[in-house]
This record gives C-alpha cells, structure tokens and sequence, in this order.
C-alpha cells in the first residue's frame, strides 16, 4: 500500500499541488501569527534595552520623593559610579507650519554618552541652551539651522535653532521623546520639572549589584527605591507586555478563521478526488485492499499534502508577519520576524492536523461504497444531492439561532452581546447546512437571469453548477464564511461610527470646543469671556476635568461646569432624577459610578472637607475630548471645596453660536481670537467625530486586510474546485466541442460557473453578516452611544463587486486548460 500510495501521489502532483494552496495560504496565516507574537516581544525588548543600554542601576521614587539635582549630586558622588544621569520627559509644543502648537515631548542630553537612549543621525547634539536636536519622523518638516518655536507651560514662546536629529527603535508601547535639549534649554520650557528617574553607570570593575548596594546605603529610603537595570527593564516590560498580547490575541482570531476555511476548502478537494478516483479505489478492493486500507491510504495522501503546504506556509508567515507589522506599525518602524522552533513545530503540526481532520469524512466514503458497485456506478448519482439529515439539522440551528437572537434582545448589554454572538454561529452553521439545498435553486435563477445576455455558455454554467449542489455549496461555503465576517465587522463599525456622532451632537449643544494641547494645563480663566465677545457667539462655558475627593468613596475623575450650561451647552442622557441644572451642594454622577457605588438620585455624599453634595441626577455620556463629563458632575464653584491636592485640571471651553450666525465666519474669528493663546486649539464637532471615529476607521482597514486572506483561500477554494471539476468532465467537455461549443464558449461556460459560485456565496455571506450586525447594533446600542444600525452601502458594494470580479480570475486556468484539450483525447476518456 506504501508503493500504492507514493504512486498515486506521483501520478497526481497538480491535483494535490492545488489542494495544498489553501492550506499553505491557512498556515501561513497561522505562523504569521505566531511570528508576530515573537515579533511583539523581540520588539518591546529591543526597544527596552536600548532605552536602558550602558543602565547598571536606576534610582526611582516611590512615595513622592524628590528626584531633583540634590539627589543626583549624591548619586555621582556615591562610591563605584562611573556616571549618572537624570531622566526627565516634559510636554514642549512645537509650533508647526501653520502657526499651531503641536504637542510635543522634549527630554535632557545626557552628559554621558553611554546613557544615551537615542543616536545621532544627522547633525550634532545641542552644545547651548538655545539649541535642540529632532527626532527623525518629527524633523520632516523642518530643516538643520531653522528656528523652532516651543512653548512652556504657560504659552511662552521659546526659540532653539535645529542643530541635529536623532533616532532610536520603535518605542514599541514605551513611549519615546520627540526633541532633545540641553539641561538648561529644558528648564526653560519646564522650569520646575524634577526627574522621573536617575540612571547610573557603574565604574569599570564594580558589579550591578555592589552598586546598587552602595546607592541604596547612600540613597536608599525615605520613598527613594534602587534596582539594577536589568530588574527595571523586566519591570518595564511586564507592564507593557499585557498590551502587545491583545494584539496577538486579535490576530490569532483571524489566523483560526482561515484555518477553518481552508479546512472546508481542503474537504471538499479531497471529496472531489476520491469521487474521481472511485474506481481506481474499488479496484484495489477488489485486489484485496481492506476499508482500513484505503482510509488510510487516502489520509496519508492528506498527510503528504499538509506536510508540503505547511513547510511552504511556515516561510509564507514570514511574509505575513512583516506585512502586518507594516500595516499596523508607523513608518519607518524595524520589521521583526523571528521564526522559532515553537512557531515551526506548531504551524507544521496545526496544518498537517487540519488537513488530515478534513480529509477523513471524503476517506470514510471511500470505505462505504461496494468494489463491484463502485466499478459499475457514475462518479456522480444521488449522492451529490442533499439528503432529509441535513435539512433536519438546519431546521433546528435555525430555530436555536433564532431563539437565541430573541433571548439576546432581551437580556442585558453583555449577556446579551454573548447571546447575539450564539445566534450568528448557530444561523451560520444552518446556512452551511442548509447550502446544498439553496444552490441548486439559486444557480438555476442565475443561469435564467444571464442567460439572455450571456448566451449558452449561461445556461451550460447552471446545468454544472446544479449538477452537485453538495459541491457547489462546499465550494460557496468558505466565500460565505469570509464575506459574513468582513459584512459583520464593516457594518457594525458603520453604525458604531455613525452613533458615536450622533451621541456627539445631543450631548453637545456648541459648534465648536477649544481645547489645550498639553495634558493637564487649563487654558486661561479669562478665556470664556474672550470667545463670547466674538461677534456670533451667543453663549460659552468653561469645563474642567479634575480629580474630586468624594470623602469614604475615594477619588474620582469628575467634571466641573457652569450649572446653568446643562440643558443649553450640554445635555447628557439622564438615566434617572433630573439634570436641568446644577446649583451649590449638587453632584450628579454617572450610570459607571452609580454601579460601583450605589449612588442614586436624592443621595448624600459627605466630602473629605466636610461639605455636603446631594446626588440629584444619574446621566450616560459620550467620552468626547473637550466634552468628557468623567464619572461625576459639580457647578465651577464647588470645584475648589473638592479637589483633591494634586489634581491637575484639564479644561476646555464650548462655544455655541447665535442661530443666524455663520459657522465659517465666527471659526475664523475665534482662531484671531486665540491667537494670544497658542496653546489653544479650536475644534468643531464634525472634528471632534472625525477624532471618535478615526481609530475605528484604522481598525477595519486593517481587518480588511485580514480578512482578505480568508477570503482569498475562498478563491483558492474555487478555483481548485474548478481545475478538478474540468479533469473530471473531460469527456464531457470535448463531446460539447465536438457538437459545436467553440473554446471561447467553453472558457466562458467555467467563468460563468465560477460567477455563479462566487455570487452564491458572498450573498449568502453579506445577508448573514448584515443580520447579525442588526442584532449586534440592537442590543449594543445605548441612550449615550447608540449603535445605529447603518448600512455601508459603498463598502458593501465593494465586496460583492470583489467577489464577482474575482470568480472569473479564478476560473482562468481551469478554463484555460479545459478549452486546450485535444478532442480526440478528451473522447477517448472514460
């Protein structure tokens, strides 16, 4: 059987060449996955280790102790340092080419060499105060010897020459510092900044742990803590590492999503292949091949295939973690791609598995069917149809799909997000159930609908593609799966998108909000009263986030406002009391805050200075920036009774026009207006949704993307399907040229096959995903951020436009190879 089985596999290389597409595409999917995982943790320790490259120890605070050039005096001067430093990152704007402040991040040049978490690139280092060199990417826009305006905390101007640039890794999730300037340059954009930290060399000789034995004695205590600089890097990446994981979490979805449409793929290439080699099959029964036998002979055949295709898609993921490491990275990122003997192991292992596991359904009906029958029978016979099992188990995964959407409507935002998530795999898996009995119908429809167009060719596509319907749903089945996703994730991102705006604009009575650039600098006190005397502006109001002490309950972020500006400037959903206004002793507070704490309206809650705030309204908010209402509102005047000491305030002002008022008229007015405030940015609300909606937009590009290999392994699956199926029907083939059929009708008949799989399928997929995107949209939808249900109808018309132009390109070589055949051969086949 061994002879057997490598004979068959030598007698049939393109056959089993093109059934090891998909799995190759699948795998590759899988070890990019797992390569992109590497590719994370090589990422974050590269950019670790330079961040503390030449660190024997750190000096860092841990009760609010002072890190300031006293306490470095004293580490220098501590026995067995070489150097010591002090690291400090500040907010310095840069003023951009359009006169804006742009936020930026300036640190001090290290004195020594060895400390420096950057390199030179172009230039030099700054030598004078008023010098600084640039990151590379932020140093685009400008050139070595321009000036460059930054701004302190308090809007002052300060003017450094570019004198050089510099580069380092990708911070990977570390975070990195935009501009570098001398220890004097950078007190005078932060002068009272103390540092976040003291990295120490040590002297040749000294080990780090001798040193940080002598830091400790000479530092050590008092809220003042010393590590080596290995022990802070591994500090440092155990709490960056949970991040990056949820990003190789997301991809390993995906990866499980094209294995199991090229799983589907691979079953229905090897059903076709046994039911082609049905009488080669029975022979060896018939010589004395057992059932076992020819079950595993079939399977090894598999297993030969998956070994192939998975070595071929081990390296492919090399090229799919680098490609997403792109896509998802900013420019000018370093690609990682390390390939380890884990991610080997695994990806062989996962592809051979699943090819393996897919065959054995087409191996068990190789064993099923009697020698002598099996030598007399058609490959094709009653079989092919769909059976009364099937149509009863797509019977009840319909009602068990449909229970469950019911039952999600019903239930709470996250029971119910579960529910919907049971109700759209139960009604896909009684569509994939339920396929061979759709095809038939639907194939014969597309054949009538084109047939007036397209001729024979048409009509000849509907009689093969209903001749098997098990096979062309099989074939529409992995398109389905695919396209169901992408519809799924496109659509409910559409109404995410389009809710979030809406929640905008009801929560936000103003046309436009100015914000500051730098986190945690208010903007001017006078400020408010500066835009409202702007002609056209009919009213303004400040809004301050702040950090309230709320007595017993603890510190939380809240939102102070004017309390006559609810119901005219703002207007957040009131879950419960009333929020008309608020007025000295009111607190409203959030649905989040409400819950943790079981505040409700009429409840009392006594602060750490004594007074007293009555809880008159529970609302639900949009976190928009310049409008975040945090988790608790008070009126301006109790802002200072209940913020805690070292609260920092971030504030905006809104600004809402006069009804007759034009919108472009005023927003040029109010930027002269601001002008005396560079760090202040006007925005309008469609800005704001833009700002909402702009990661949501990244994300399904880049799901896009990721679907797109599934759904390109769906072709795979088409186009494998087809080149077997045209094997299969040689002779059929070559009587239709024979009576008349012309090579091109011929071409066009299998292209029109392949149009008409492609369109079952990705209708079948759009109407699935696009009904659990409804129910998504219903039960994720709340008062505050609705979840519209809004059909995208571009991109939608985008993936059947895709699928109906791809299923031709697909088709090419099967038809190709079916329109060259030699007659005369072609009748000759049995």
């Amino acid at each position: 059987m061994l002879r057997v089985i490598a004979a068959g596999v030598r007698a049939r290389p393109l056959r089993l060449l093109l059934s090891a597409v998909a799995i190759a595409l699948g795998v590759a999917f899988v070890s990019g996955s797992f390569i992109l995982s590497g590719a994370v943790g090589a990422g974050l320790r590269d950019a670790v280790s330079v961040h503390l490259r030449g660190v024997d120890a750190v000096v860092s605070q841990t009760r609010g102790a002072a890190l300031d050039d006293a306490l470095l005096a004293k580490v220098r001067a501590a026995p067995g340092v070489a150097a010591a430093e002090g690291r400090v990152t500040v907010s310095a704007p840069i003023r951009d080419a359009s006169g804006h402040a742009t936020d930026a991040a300036a640190t001090a040049l290290p004195a020594d060499a060895a400390l420096r978490p950057f390199d030179l690139a172009g230039g030099r280092f700054p030598q004078q105060p008023g010098e600084l060199a640039m990151e590379e990417t932020t140093a685009q826009d400008f050139s070595l010897g321009q000036q460059v305006t930054l701004f302190d905390q308090q809007g002052k101007e300060h003017a450094y020459t570019l004198v050089g640039t510099f580069s380092r890794p990708t911070d990977a999730g570390i975070g990195a510092d935009d501009l570098v300037l001398t220890p004097e340059g950078l007190r005078q954009v932060a002068p009272g900044a103390e540092f976040d930290e003291i990295v120490v060399r040590a002297a040749q000789g000294v080990a780090p742990s001798q040193l940080v034995a002598d830091l400790d004695q000479a530092v050590g205590g008092n809220g003042i803590s010393v590590t080596t600089g290995s022990k802070a890097g591994a500090e440092l990446l155990s709490t960056t590492a949970p991040d990056s994981a949820e990003l190789t979490k997301f991809f390993t979805a995906f990866a499980v999503l094209a294995m199991v449409v090229a799983a589907m793929v691979i079953a229905n290439a090897f059903t076709i292949l046994v039911a082609q080699r049905a009488n080669e099959l029975a022979l060896l029964r018939c010589v004395g091949a057992g059932k076992r036998q020819v079950f595993g002979a079939v399977l090894a055949e598999a297993a030969v295939v998956g070994v192939v295709a998975s070595v071929v898609g081990l390296f492919g993921g090399l090229g799919v973690a680098a490609a997403l490491q792109v896509i998802t990275g900013s420019p000018g990122a370093p690609v990682y791609v390390p390939l380890t003997a884990r991610t080997a192991v695994l990806a062989l292992v996962v592809g051979v598995l699943v090819t393996v596991l897919a065959a054995v359904p087409p191996a068990r009906a190789a064993t099923r069917v009697a020698p002598v029958a099996a030598l007399r029978k058609p490959v094709e016979g009653r079989q092919a149809r769909a059976g009364r099992p099937r149509a009863i188990v797509a019977a009840v995964l319909f009602v068990a799909g449909i229970g469950a959407a019911v039952a999600a409507l019903a239930a709470e935002a996250q029971d119910g997000a579960v529910l919907a998530v049971a109700a759209m795999v139960a009604l896909l898996g009684a569509l994939l159930a339920v396929g061979p009995l759709l095809a038939g119908p639907a194939v014969r429809a597309l054949g009538a609908v084109t047939s007036p167009v397209l001729g024979e060719p048409a009509k000849l596509a509907a009689l093969n593609a209903d001749r098997n319907p098990r096979r062309t749903a099989a074939t529409a089945a992995a398109l389905t799966i695919g396209l169901a996703v992408v519809a799924l994730v496109t659509t409910v991102t559409a109404g995410v998108e389009a809710g979030r705006g809406q929640g905008v604009e009801e929560q936000l009575r103003a046309e436009f909000t100015v914000t500051s650039v730098v986190n945690g600098q208010g903007l001017p006190a006078t400020l408010p009263a500066t835009l409202a005397a702007v002609p056209g502006v009919a009213a303004t109001t400040s809004v301050t986030e702040f950090t309230g002490d709320l007595g017993s309950l603890g510190g939380y972020g809240m939102t102070a406002v004017r309390g006559d500006s609810l119901g005219t400037l703002l207007r957040p959903v009131v879950v419960s009391g009333a929020l008309d206004r608020l007025g000295p002793g009111e607190l409203a507070v959030s649905r989040q805050l409400s819950e943790e704490t079981g505040l409700a309206a009429g409840a009392t809650v006594r602060t750490a200075s004594g007074s007293s705030l009555r809880v008159v309204a529970v609302y639900d908010s949009v976190d928009a920036p310049g409008a975040d209402l945090g988790l608790a509102l008070v009126d301006l005047g109790e802002l200072p009774k209940i913020a805690m000491p070292d609260s920092e305030h971030d504030g905006s002002v809104l600004v809402k026009l006069a009804p007759d008022a034009d919108a472009d008229q005023v927003g040029t007015a109010l930027d002269r207006a601001l002008e005396p405030t560079p760090l202040a940015k006007l925005n309008t609300v469609a800005d704001l949704e833009d700002q909402l909606s702009a990661p949501l937009r990244s994300t399904l590009d880049l799901l896009w993307a990721l679907t797109a290999l599934a759904v390109l392994i769906a072709f795979a699956g088409i186009a494998n399907t087809l080149s077997l199926s045209v094997l299969e029907r040689t002779r059929e083939s070559a009587l239709l040229r024979a009576l008349g059929l012309t090579r091109g009708g011929l071409r066009a008949a299998l292209a029109a096959e392949s149009v008409f799989v492609a369109v079952f399928g990705a209708t079948c997929g759009l109407l699935l995903g696009i009904g659990s995107a409804w129910l998504i949209a219903r039960v994720a939808s709340t008062d505050a951020e609705p979840v519209l249900f809004t059909l995208p109808w571009a991109r939608l018309a985008v993936l059947l436009a895709a699928a109906v132009l791809a299923a031709p390109i697909a088709a090419a070589l099967p038809a190709r190879r079916a329109a060259r055949g030699s007659l005369i051969a072609g009748m000759a086949e049995q």
